[in-house]
């Protein structure tokens, strides 16, 4: 009847403990629902993806696995955004919705794995409470395109949750679980690849398996091997499964980053400046969990960091960790929890670099599970042998969690729109080309022109090799009508990267406005060069061959333009021009009257097919 009694308490406090953890996160989460999309990435994942608007059709399904559009394998994420517009549309305050309701499970799974796995309620409970509120995780949460951070994060509890059912009574059955849940976590991000190492460390604290461990395949065993061997030996053959399926995942993930052409060379982020950044951003990002102000949708990388810097990074991270492997036994948590933050960030350190941060708050979305592990069975610790003091040490914990929460609350409000959330990132950080740039497309699209050139000029002076920022500034000017400024700024977007035609077509446009047309057309040229079968280019080519009076050259091109694309008013009209130049007013009367059945009511049409009427005497 004891036994009876004392489960019946604990449940009872596991519920309570639930139902705050799940009131706090719900009410600091709230006003999401409120929020838009933003347009840095929302659109790519959301608003803007054609394949996510057909919600969950079967050619869209087929999609999602195949594609590498975003610059990483994850169909599950894709699936989870479909799933959204089946049920919201595009009512961007649902797709939030769905985020936090994913966050929340999480939140509450890892406080039943944390205790199940533990015994310990109180820092299970803290240590969900810092996960679920802390201001560190807000982007993963209110961004809609990190729809796949926050669906890894609940697949990697999942499967600690399912690993622990299945070290209590090992089969095969339940290792097959365990290893469903871990695939669906890779296929929502490849960002828990370190999940494997992270079970081994379990394995070593709070599970004590280092001991006499059985396995599941313990049978399939010789039974010399079987008796002989190390548990550390049999515990390392049970992830291999796992491990292998990491191994292909992160090869994946690098071979689609490469595809979109979002991995760095080692021209722009050499080996040793990937090495130097990789240590202080580690530092960095225990700073920011312990005081969380300041934060920013995007951190630029400084290029080579400080001597000073780097070396006072390595001697903080070494003795931090010398100190935890010396309290390893009469402190396993604090070995656990340090080599599990440092471990989950390896995929993220910057070794392999992606784009051109230095650091990103969202890549601390699981490895702050290995601090705040540290941090609350740490004070529990501490309360349990210092009765006296056990008062301050709820206070302490309370502390952190109202702080969390306070400072979330004020982060949160960033991500209400796309300029607020720049402008933020503007002002907490210096020389941030990618805040500029964004900041000028918002005030472009506002109608503020000049204060748009102004914030775009910023972002290529930081980043002179900042192509879109060189495209956006060029379409500012030429909105101004400065020909010769944005044709600078288009050629300069042409020569950082060569290989995308349309900002070549785009460079041609805008040449033949400045009056260039011999320039303009040597572009156009390269095009067709690169892509013999560029509409376009042989339409503008065409026009441009047109005004010099080189008739046959244009014929030949708006000929070629037609066959390509028969739908073209423009071309249509065009070559009816060349042919009453040539003067075959009757073959150009068909064209005309092509051109305006595509564009009716179109005057400088139905002038030309006149004069063209006119000229064959009908």
């Amino acid at each position: 009847m004891g036994c009876l009694r004392m489960e019946k308490k604990r449940l009872q406090q596991i519920l309570g403990i639930s139902l705050l953890l799940a009131a706090m996160t719900l009410i600091l989460y709230w006003p999401v629902q409120h929020f838009g999309f933003v347009e840095f990435d929302d659109d790519v994942y959301v608003a803007q993806n054609l394949h996510v608007a057909k919600g969950l059709s079967r050619e869209s399904v087929i999609w999602a696995f195949r594609n590498l559009d975003a610059g990483i394998w994850h169909p599950l994420t894709w699936l989870s955004h479909m799933t959204d517009v089946e049920i919201y549309r595009f009512d961007a305050g649902g797709h939030h919705r769905t985020s936090v309701l994913i966050h929340l499970a999480s939140t509450l799974l890892l406080f039943v794995v944390l205790s199940a796995m533990t015994g310990t309620l109180r820092a299970s409970a803290l240590a969900a409470a810092l996960f679920a509120i802390h201001p560190l995780h807000v982007e993963s949460v209110a961004w809609v395109a990190e729809r796949k951070d926050v669906l890894s994060g609940f697949f990697w509890i999942l499967t600690i949750g399912l690993y622990l059912f299945y070290v209590k009574k090992p089969s095969l059955q339940r290792y097959a679980l365990m290893l469903t849940a871990f695939v669906l976590g890779l296929l929502s991000k490849p960002m828990i690849v370190t999940l494997p190492a992270v079970l081994l460390l379990l394995d070593y604290w709070p599970l004590k398996r280092f001991r006499g461990a059985i396995t599941v395949f313990d049978n399939a065993l010789p039974m010399k091997w079987r008796v002989g061997s190390l548990a550390s030996s049999r515990l390392v053959a049970e992830k291999m499964p796992l491990l292998l399926l990491s191994m292909a995942s992160a090869v994946l993930a690098i071979i689609a980053q490469g595809n979109i052409g979002a991995l760095s060379s080692f021209e722009s982020y050499p080996l040793e400046t990937r090495l130097a950044n990789a240590p202080v951003a580690c530092v960095a990002y225990l700073g920011k969990m312990l005081w969380p102000v300041d934060l920013s949708v995007f951190y630029p990388h400084p290029g080579l960091q400080p001597f000073w810097k780097v070396a006072g990074s390595i001697l903080l991270l070494g003795g931090v960790t010398a100190f935890v492997f010396r309290k390893a036994r009469s402190s396993p948590y604090l070995v656990v929890g340090w080599l599990w933050y440092v471990i989950s960030l390896l995929p993220v350190m910057g070794i392999v670099q992606v784009g051109s941060h230095a650091m990103a708050d969202r890549y601390t979305y699981i490895p702050l599970i290995g601090t705040f592990i540290m941090i609350s069975w740490g004070l529990d610790s501490a309360a349990q042998r210092w009765h006296q003091a056990q008062k301050v040490i709820f206070v302490l914990g309370c502390g952190m969690i109202l702080g969390s929460f306070v400072l979330s609350s004020m982060q949160l409000e960033y991500w209400r729109d796309y300029r607020t959330l720049f402008e933020q990132a503007n002002r907490v950080t210096e020389r941030n080309h990618m805040a500029c740039n964004n900041l000028g497309v918002v005030s472009f699209r506002e109608g503020k022109v000049d204060e748009a050139i102004r914030h775009l000029t910023k972002a290529v002076e930081i980043k002179n090799d900042y192509r879109d920022a060189w495209l956006n500034l060029g379409i500012a000017y030429l909105s101004r009508q400065r020909y010769e400024a944005a044709a600078i700024c288009f050629r300069n977007a042409v020569w950082i990267d060569p290989l995308t035609l349309k900002n070549r077509v785009i460079l041609a446009v805008t040449l033949k406005y400045a009056g260039q047309a011999e320039a303009s057309a040597e572009e156009l040229l390269k095009v067709i060069d690169r892509d013999p079968g560029h509409v376009e280019a042989h339409g503008y080519l065409g026009a441009i061959r047109l005004e010099q009076g080189r008739l046959a050259d244009a014929e030949a091109h708006l000929s070629e333009a037609l066959r390509l694309h028969p739908g073209s008013a423009e071309a249509h009209n065009n070559l009816g021009l060349v042919l009453v130049g040539q003067g075959h007013a009757k073959d150009a009367i068909a064209h005309y009257r092509q051109a305006s059945a595509l564009s009716p009511g179109n005057a400088k049409i139905e002038a030309n097919l006149k004069q063209a009427l006119a000229r064959a005497g009908k």
